[in-house]
């Protein structure tokens, strides 16, 4: 980071590592996915991975991105994720069984395009008792096939894990990143730091429901955000690569909007601000491309960007950005 002026911070854009094209929980179209985009780029947002809804909308978003480069926006997606058949997952993707279904379902992804697989390996957190997650996930057998797939061809695996013993068969086979990882123990995240497992913990996620509880389960859901906390912060401490996800198109989550607010659980968890930014923006390499964004000291608290500036040019209405940075000829 640098200081300018001694008021601004210049820092790389934001990545929101785990988002879905999704209206408050509900199915986009192409038009929405550009106001969605509308919303991460007027927070600094310029790249995102989009973790999948059974549509598979965002492999057809991504193609219009990269054909036409309409937006500056970098989109990476798991098409619709896989889960197992009778258990959670849905709306988010396909429901799959035995080893012909699991090969069958990940070739048909890449030859769509799909950046990673996007793998369900638990439910949900359920908040009416402590330290619930909803049925969901895969058998050692079936893991077997989804690593031995995924790595004839080449391409990564994002897994959905809560509970720590779901999260700790995702690592043992090969899981790339733990989405969401509710529950996960200390020693689980050290065995995800010896092998470079990255987390997105989505801290906000859950809180956005809070308002939609009774009395009773807003209480267990309290403790077991503040339980996350305290992991994030011991993750942080050991050194392992943290990400910032929202989880935003999911209900009561909106795009760019509650980046800042999983910022500030960062924030509340005690990791500094270079622990934040290391999580939440791209490679600093950015700076030297010309592609950064400015802001006040108070950022996350403020939940604002002043400019952003890419290839060196300040994009529409920001006018600090054009006062403090000269554009390209």
């Amino acid at each position: 980071m640098i200081d300018i002026r001694n008021n601004f911070l210049i820092i790389p854009p934001f990545r929101d590592a785990h988002v879905h094209l999704m209206i408050d929980g509900h199915q986009a179209n192409l038009d929405d996915c550009r106001f969605i985009t509308d919303q991460f780029l007027a927070k600094g947002i310029v790249s995102v991975a989009d973790m999948g809804h059974k549509s598979g909308l965002g492999l057809e978003f991504k193609k219009i991105i990269d054909e036409k480069n309409v937006y500056p926006l970098k989109m990476r997606s798991a098409g619709f994720a896989l889960f197992k058949k009778g258990t959670y997952g849905g709306f988010l993707g396909k429901g799959v069984s035995g080893k012909k279904e699991i090969q069958a379902a990940i070739k048909a992804l890449i030859k769509a395009g799909a950046d990673f697989i996007k793998v369900i390996n638990s439910g949900i957190v359920f908040f009416r008792k402590e330290n619930s997650v909803t049925e969901g996930g895969f058998s050692e057998e079936e893991w077997k096939v989804i690593r031995e797939e995924t790595g004839r061809q080449g391409i990564k695996i994002r897994c959905h894990a809560n509970t720590d013993q779901a999260i700790r068969q995702a690592v043992t086979f090969g899981a790339s990143s733990i989405e969401h990882g509710f529950f996960v123990s200390q020693e689980t995240l050290h065995m995800m730091l010896e092998r470079s497992v990255y987390w997105t913990p989505t801290v906000f996620a859950p809180l956005s429901t809070k308002a939609f509880l009774p009395e009773k389960e807003q209480g267990q859901l309290e403790k077991i955000v503040n339980h996350h906390l305290m992991i994030v912060s011991y993750a942080a401490s050991i050194g392992v690569h943290l990400q910032v996800g929202t989880d935003s198109g999911s209900r009561g989550i909106r795009p760019g909007e509650s980046f800042f607010k999983e910022l500030q659980l960062f924030k509340k968890a005690g990791l500094s601000l270079d622990q934040i930014v290391s999580a939440a923006c791209l490679d600093r390499e950015e700076l030297k491309r010309g592609n950064y964004v400015l802001v006040e000291k108070k950022f996350i608290v403020h939940e604002k960007v002043e400019a952003v500036i890419l290839d060196g040019i300040p994009t529409k209405n920001n006018s600090i950005g054009s006062r403090l940075v000269r554009p390209r000829r």
